[in-house]
């Protein structure tokens, strides 16, 4: 009663209030210091920046390699496939890739920038490189000669069509030549064991949707041949060689394979045997390195039939006494 008459505060009373504040005060700043473990959004990983060397950087040193050089004592780096090599004491020593540096050894130029285009088979490895198909068509142009350059078939009428149908479907002559030597080495009445006939070995469906109503007149055969040349020359982008593929095997077989020449061994002759003697007679020295030949032997070698596409054959031109020109087997 005196103590509160007296206002002072009791001392067992001052004493749990100063023990409430403490523990208030240490609530508080366990509260804090657990914050940053809250904080976490995923549970704690060691990893090697826990270790006590944390993370190394080690220089990688040479390592001997298996082969021995020829090297004196002195110490020469060159380059090698797989990295740097050093030759110490005639000891041959490889530095990892990782180290290589560059040398003064001359080198292939090569693009180095980051920048730098890659071609289209750079960075693939050979078993993917793509390879071109051998039955790819090269493609060959057609010369614009208006006449036969002084060649003949044997028949002044006949090389009179031949011009005359070239003319009309915009067809170089000496490209037709050359094809009828190969059809049908200019006999008229030729006929294959397949049913192909006339100058132009033309089939007799195909022959019909020409327009052809006598396969073995000389004026309708050549036309429809020159025709058909032309047709498959829009429908394969002036391509003369797979215009040649198409007229020997039909345009669909060079479609199913992709516009290329058919895996056919007697039209890859085929195109070939005409191809080289269309590039022979167009060339103009020709007519000085044909070889010179009397009537009679002109008239033998006429006889001489085509061989067949089964096997490479290459024909000749020769100079008749008349100073034209023939293609003969």
């Amino acid at each position: 009663m005196q103590d509160a008459i007296s206002g002072q505060i009791p001392v067992c009373l001052a004493f749990q209030t100063f023990k409430m504040k403490n523990t208030h005060l240490i609530i508080l700043t366990s509260l804090f210091l657990a914050l940053p473990a809250f904080s976490q959004d995923r549970p704690r990983i060691f990893d090697n920046f826990d270790t006590a060397r944390g993370v190394q950087v080690v220089k990688p040193s040479y390592v001997q390699a298996s082969a021995k050089s020829s090297q004196s004592a002195s110490t020469v780096t060159y380059a090698t496939p797989s990295g740097n090599t050093k030759v110490i004491n005639g000891k041959r020593f490889l530095m990892p890739t990782g180290m290589s540096a560059p040398t003064n050894q001359p080198t292939r130029s090569k693009q180095t920038s980051r920048n730098a285009s890659m071609g289209v088979s750079e960075g693939v490895a050979d078993r993917e490189t793509p390879s071109y198909s051998a039955n790819r068509a090269p493609a060959m142009t057609m010369g614009t000669v208006a006449g036969m350059r002084g060649f003949t078939t044997g028949n002044s009428l006949h090389d009179q069509y031949i011009v005359e149908s070239s003319r009309k479907y915009g067809i170089d002559p000496l490209l037709i030549y050359a094809q009828m030597h190969q059809e049908s080495a200019f006999k008229i009445k030729a006929t294959s064991h397949k049913g192909a006939s006339g100058l132009m070995q033309l089939m007799p469906a195909t022959a019909r949707r020409l327009g052809v109503t006598n396969i073995y007149d000389p004026k309708q055969n050549i036309e429809g041949g020159v025709k058909y040349m032309r047709i498959l020359l829009d429908m394969f982008g002036q391509n003369v060689t797979l215009a040649l593929a198409g007229y020997n095997a039909g345009e669909g077989a060079v479609i199913k394979y992709g516009r290329n020449i058919p895996p056919f061994n007697e039209t890859r002759e085929y195109v070939r045997r005409i191809s080289a003697r269309y590039g022979s007679i167009s060339n103009p020295a020709m007519a000085s390195t044909a070889t010179r030949v009397t009537n009679k032997t002109a008239t033998k070698l006429a006889k001489v039939e085509t061989p067949p596409l089964t096997v490479q054959q290459n024909a000749m031109a020769i100079k008749l006494p008349d100073g034209r020109m023939r293609l003969v087997n």
